[in-house]
């Protein structure tokens, strides 16, 4: 299996490292963005050899923000989007991470405010263009 991974501009809060990949065995993309939390993927549209047409499935999530729990031995990242309903309690859970020492200090916990358009950091700082760069951290 191989992949083609590229960074392109989120479509919810513009920052310009979202991470695009695209599975060429499944034919399925994501975009993931781990400074506001949006989550898109979809597969592609194929014909197949006996005629018959495969379309293409798309689903969008727009997360009311993101997070990012950097273990502080391993450097092992976990990324994800949150719901609205979840932020303050993702953000608890990192915060008694980074004081207990099992998390590092650059984790970090956003909110997107959906009629602003703005990301501010709960915990931790708001990722910036040059800091997301990397392998693709896990995405759950």
């Amino acid at each position: 299996m191989s992949t083609v991974q590229n960074a392109v501009r989120c479509r919810q809060c513009g920052f310009p490292e979202a991470w695009e990949e695209f599975d060429c065995r499944s034919s399925e993309w994501t975009v993931d963005c781990f400074r506001c939390g949006y989550r898109e993927s979809w597969t592609h549209e194929s014909r197949f050899p006996n005629g018959h047409l495969q379309r293409g499935a798309r689903e969008i999530i727009y997360s009311a923000g993101a997070y990012c729990a950097k273990n502080a031995d391993s450097g092992g990242e976990e990324h994800g989007g949150i719901v609205e309903e979840e932020v303050e309690q993702v953000a608890a859970n990192i915060r008694d991470g980074i004081a207990s020492g099992r998390l590092s200090p650059k984790s970090y916990v956003t909110r997107y405010d959906f009629v602003t358009r703005e990301v501010t950091a709960l915990v931790g700082e708001v990722p910036s263009a040059g800091e997301a760069q990397g392998e693709k951290p896990h995405v759950p």
